[in-house]
């Protein structure tokens, strides 16, 4: 396929303007569907049963669910590695823990425990919708203090629970075992539990044929992802996290080997040919993580487009979309179009999902009724095909976001929404919901981008999989791996051992592992995570004929929560340089809350809110994913001298001090400062504060506000304050010298 293809002959009435004098607008809608390779190296077990439930609750339910309307054509993604455990799944070769133990007639004390983890992972209103379900879910804390509180009987009901409630309600409500299983509600057998796991591997079989099916009947189009979901700008040069972070912590020497993301790419495209009967014309790039480099790469593989996050388009357009009152951007000529990014091996179209869209339907949607949710999407999508009625060229508004996570927080898993959404979108003479490939087809891209930044869809960057003590230890000792494999190499092994080890590492070099070292992320399984990412380094080391190095399996989990040392005295310029390490590396950092689930949203404005003093200055810098000069920055300061208010607003370039005196805050005058275009810098004399002399043990509490009062507010803390101590004379000079 090579170069972008167009093919401007011959539009689908799908595509046919809405009417003579306003072309309509072109929605679409891609669904990522990803889960980590679970299956622990040279078995056929899986760790963790998540690809399983979601292909029984999400993946084939959701193409079922766009196929009812044959108007409204979606695209989604398919990742190399879950289709394989897909298959594997589906024709027996590979089971997860719950799968055997809903077999077992015994359970062991390590099983109890783990059943009474694993078989409650699942929403609780989900669980309380059966009452049978419901009374194992109040039992718990009984069988938590003791596990043998619990039958054999009883454990038996709750693995089938937990499987029932993880498979789609339409299943539950229309299929004769699965229905008969519901009612009956305890005292299941062993029989009952097998021939619901054989259920399971049946809707599991049905996933690639149906997607194979709608592609083939022009209703959906599915993309292909790097095979075991890597960050591809990492694999390519780990130091080019810095470039949209300056400073940003990183493995030394860097993770530097980009044969390893052309392959990700090629045997993921080797994949979906072989599962799907055609080569696929888009990649979903894992995570949205681009670079030039991974657009060469992927012309190279001979890929028409790629899709990424709308901060990359504005830092490569050196604009920012901000957006009104209603959140609608301002500059949606720009935004809501694919773009032409050129490379030596040919061109790419690549487009920009619209973060705030996709993350109603992945968030903010969750506390409504799917009809009156559909209906803010449609309205929303209207008022956006009005802002475009001027444009010379339809617009396509891209809508990106996980298909498998947030339905289990809608009702009846996300139908009574996608059907009412489909069903507008279907029949709205202004709207039409197309696939990328048919819109390039009809159109073209908009425009050739001068330069592609380097970012994901999360903030624009790449800190969730690089930066902190947990992702530099792990890329480092992934890093030691693969500098073994490739001496290894040049001693002329066999292919047979060769694709062994390859792919020991390429799945330790999926971007799943280091979402979960993330400060920003944590689940119940952390450590199932850890350990599973050391025995894909052991079977990698192994796989080489080395033992693997002293340490090099010891836990990395724990390191972002191990103890920090106390501050010490510091006096940073004020020079607002991007790369905080420069003035700020010994700095306190506070930093956003960390998610507790598989999703994170596009990423808020605030990255980092940094405090250090010396004898005579409080000193504050404040981080931002977006430009300064649109937000309203405040800063509450709280110590023993009083309570104050720290101020910039909105397109200014000054900081003010406040001081908070009988509730209303009196200004106190300006401060030192220092801003460029993401960063703020400010000096605050302790006088002023109420803090001098600066006294052993003296602390502040700070929270950081920004807009508030709007729908973009935010919060560091996100509730509260948080308590900061000081540098003091005596306690730098005796615990650093």
């Amino acid at each position: 396929m090579g170069p972008l293809a167009q093919n401007p002959a011959v539009y689908p009435p799908l595509l046919a303007p809405a009417s003579d004098d306003m072309n309509p607008l072109y929605v679409a809608i891609i669904w990522h569907m990803h889960q980590p390779y679970y299956r622990q190296p040279g078995t056929d077990l899986a760790l963790l049963p998540w690809v399983r439930l979601h292909a029984t609750k999400d993946y084939l339910h959701m193409a079922q669910v766009a196929a009812a309307y044959d108007r409204v054509h979606v695209t989604f993604t398919l990742v190399p590695s879950l289709a394989e455990q897909l298959q594997d799944y589906a024709t027996g070769r590979l089971a997860d823990r719950v799968m055997t133990l809903a077999e077992a007639s015994y359970f062991s004390p390590d099983d109890k425990r783990y059943l009474l983890n694993i078989c409650y992972s699942i929403q609780h209103p989900i669980i309380r919708s059966h009452p049978a379900y419901a009374a194992l879910l109040d039992r718990r804390p009984l069988a938590l203090a003791n596990p043998d509180y619990f039958s054999e009987q009883t454990y038996r009901d709750l693995i089938v629970w937990f499987n029932l409630a993880w498979t789609d309600p339409n299943l539950l409500e229309q299929d004769p075992l699965l229905r008969r299983l519901v009612a009956k509600g305890e005292n299941f057998t062993l029989a009952e539990g097998r021939g619901l796991i054989g259920r399971h591997r049946e809707i599991m079989g049905e996933v690639l044929p149906t997607y194979r099916r709608l592609q083939d009947a022009g209703q959906m189009e599915v993309v292909t992802v790097p095979y075991f979901h890597p960050i591809l700008p990492l694999l390519v040069d780990s130091d080019s996290a810095r470039l949209p972070s300056p400073g940003l912590p990183a493995p030394a020497p860097p993770y530097r080997f980009p044969a390893d993301a052309a392959s990700q790419i090629a045997d993921g495209v080797a994949l979906h040919t072989g599962a799907l009967g055609r080569p696929p014309r888009g990649m979903w790039p894992s995570e949205g993580a681009v670079t030039p480099e991974v657009v060469r790469l992927a012309a190279s593989a001979g890929l028409n487009w790629l899709a990424t996050d709308e901060a990359v388009l504005g830092r490569s357009l050196g604009v920012y979309f901000g957006r009104d009152g209603g959140e609608f951007v301002q500059q949606p000529e720009l935004l809501y179009a694919p773009y032409r990014v050129a490379t030596p091996d040919g061109d790419v179209a690549v487009v920009f999902r619209d973060h705030n869209l996709s993350d109603r339907i992945g968030f903010t949607y969750q506390g409504l009724g799917g009809e009156q949710a559909a209906e803010d999407m449609v309205v929303r999508l209207k008022h956006i095909h009005h802002q475009l009625r001027h444009a010379e060229r339809p617009g396509l508004v891209s809508i990106i976001l996980d298909g498998e996570n947030c339905w289990e927080h809608y009702e009846h898993n996300g139908d009574v929404f996608l059907h009412a959404l489909y069903s507008r979108l279907q029949r709205d003479p202004d709207l039409r919901a197309v696939t990328v490939s048919e819109y390039l087809d009809a159109f073209g891209p908009k425009a050739t981008l001068p330069s592609l930044a380097p970012g994901s869809w999360i903030r624009g960057d790449f800190t969730t999989w690089i930066g902190d003590p947990e992702h530099t230890e792990a890329w480092t000792r992934l890093r030691d791996l693969r500098s073994a494999f490739e001496t290894w190499l040049a001693g002329a092994a066999d292919a047979a051992s060769i694709a062994e080890a390859r792919r020991y590492v390429y799945a330790a070099e999926g971007s799943d592992w280091f979402w979960w070292y993330s400060r920003n992320n944590s689940s119940d399984q952390d450590a199932l995570f850890d350990r599973l990412y050391l025995d894909y380094l052991a079977a990698g080391y192994r796989a080489i004929g080395m033992e693997p190095p002293d340490g090099a399996l010891t836990p990395i989990q724990g390191l972002n929560a191990r103890p920090r040392p106390r501050p010490r005295l510091l006096t940073p310029r004020l020079t607002a340089d991007a790369d905080a390490s420069t003035q700020w590396a010994k700095a306190q950092v506070l930093l956003p809350a960390a998610s507790t689930g598989a999703m994170q949203q596009a990423g808020g404005v605030i990255q980092a809110l940094r405090v250090a003093n010396d004898a005579t200055c409080l000193y504050l810098r404040v981080d931002l994913s977006a430009p300064v000069v649109y937000h309203h920055v405040a800063i509450f300061c709280r110590g023993q001298g009083g309570d104050y208010l720290l101020s910039l607003g909105r397109e200014q370039s000054t900081v003010f001090l406040y001081r908070s005196i009988d509730g209303t805050y009196a200004s106190q005058g300006a401060l030192a400062c220092a801003r460029s275009e993401r960063v703020i810098e400010m000096a605050i004399p302790l006088a002023r504060l109420g803090l001098a002399p600066l006294a052993p043990e003296t602390q502040v509490a700070l929270s950081l506000h920004i807009d508030d009062h709007t729908p973009r507010a935010e919060h560091l803390p996100a509730g509260g304050e948080q308590v900061v101590h000081l540098a003091t004379e005596s306690v730098s000079k005796s615990v650093f010298g």
